[in-house]
């Protein structure tokens, strides 16, 4: 090999290892500025003490990895039972940062706080809640009965609840204790009943429509129906879900008095241009039941709205064929035919919280269908207002008509 090789090949390996010891150099500077730049801390102290039944709110941990706050991703593994006198240990990470806390629940309350009566009470929807009492005192044997704080239950619906008691000493230590409450369903509750309006075709008054005549009872004007829903968004009225009107007739809900559920039958076109418009100016939700066989695929996708739910009036069951009623073929249809119509609209609609019968038809084969079918509720056209006791799947409606006044819609719908 002559000099000029050897020295080219010395120079070679030499750029090689400056290069090397160059990469080296970089891949320390990463790991030192990723390892100066990660952490896991925690939040608070690394050592807690309450009191038995104290109140413990979780201080949570910071970490940082190569300079990005990643506290969301910090792992929390164990858990305290406030209870339950002991020494419990939460264990933090994130990456490969692990830290430990230690919670210590002491055998005595601090402050004391006592529940006079039943820790577990009994009771049917519609009882008023009589509180059976409280006691609570600080270390020292000062009374804090005044200062305890009982959270608002709601005993409107059936289940169980919890009442919270808590109380804070002047040192800032808190003691809580939960009273259990159940609550049995009760379908004999007494109540004004739950109007749920039917409606059917909007109109514009300024552009009538050629058949406003010959369908005078399911017509109504934009502006008429613009005042009713103005009138029960002045009186507060509470608009329920579908499932809300199932736990109301199941006795499992107590709904406030002026409580009103609107629905729209058949989605025809009149009601997507001038319907939709008034529920959404007036933020106001109301059902749009859709014979989904008449472009119902178009009407859903082009007129979503966070202030229309659009449930099943059948996919094709809209006419005639049986003899009960005006008529409708869903109570002559067979269970194959049935079902298969039922699911076809699901599947277009998306939801089958609700159902109204072609022409309000039902009997027990419809009805079956409907239930099988997975629908919360279904709706009739016989007059009168929902109750506790009733049959989810044989609600009656209060029709509404376009020579209506505003006092008769008010009578209407008023508990």
């Amino acid at each position: 090999m002559t000099g000029k090789k050897k020295k080219s090949r010395m120079k070679i390996a030499l750029v090689v290892m400056v290069l090397a010891v160059a990469v080296a150099g970089i891949a320390a500077l990463t790991l030192e500025y990723y390892t100066n730049n990660s952490f896991l801390a925690l939040n608070g102290q690394r050592n807690i003490t309450v009191g038995l039944n104290g109140l413990y709110e979780e201080p949570g941990a910071k970490a940082e990895l190569a300079g990005f706050d990643v506290s969301d991703r910090v792992k929390i593994d164990g858990e305290v039972d406030v209870t339950k006198p002991g020494e419990y240990k939460l264990t933090y990470s994130c990456g490969n940062f692990e830290m430990t806390r230690t919670v210590t629940v002491l055998d005595r309350m601090s402050p004391v706080l006592e529940l006079e009566g039943d820790l577990k009470i009994n009771m049917t929807l519609g009882d008023k809640f009589e509180e059976p009492g409280y006691h609570a005192e600080d270390e020292d044997g000062n009374d804090l009965t005044a200062q305890v704080e009982i959270t608002d239950n709601d005993f409107n619906r059936a289940g169980m609840h919890n009442v919270t008691y808590s109380v804070t000493d002047s040192k800032g230590k808190t003691t809580q204790l939960i009273r259990k409450v159940k609550i049995k369903p009760n379908k004999n509750l007494d109540t004004p009943g739950l109007p749920i309006c039917m409606f059917h075709y909007v109109y514009d008054e300024k552009n009538p429509p050629d058949d406003l005549y010959d369908r005078w009872g399911n017509y109504i004007g934009q502006r008429a129906l613009t005042e009713e829903i103005n009138w029960l968004k002045s009186e507060n009225y509470y608009f329920p879900t579908w499932e809300e009107v199932r736990a109301y007739v199941e006795g499992e809900l107590i709904l406030p008095e002026k409580s009103v559920v609107l629905t729209f039958d058949d989605c025809t076109q009149s009601f997507l241009d001038y319907g939709i418009p008034v529920m959404e100016k007036t933020q106001v939700p109301a059902t749009s039941f859709v014979i989904t066989s008449k472009d119902g695929e178009r009407k859903v996708r082009d007129y979503q709205s966070d202030y229309i739910y659009f449930e099943s009036h059948s996919h094709d069951m809209h006419h005639g064929g049986g003899n009960i009623g005006h008529g409708g073929i869903f109570t002559a249809i067979s269970h194959e035919d049935g079902m298969a119509d039922l699911n076809k609209s699901i599947d277009i609609l998306g939801s089958h919280d609700a159902f109204a019968y072609p022409y309000g038809d039902v009997n027990k084969s419809s009805e079956d269908m409907v239930k099988e079918a997975g629908f919360l509720c279904a709706v009739t056209t016989q007059p009168g207002k929902a109750k506790p006791g009733d049959d989810p799947y044989r609600l009656p409606r209060q029709r509404m008509s376009l020579d209506q006044t505003l006092k008769e819609f008010q009578n209407k719908v008023k508990p």
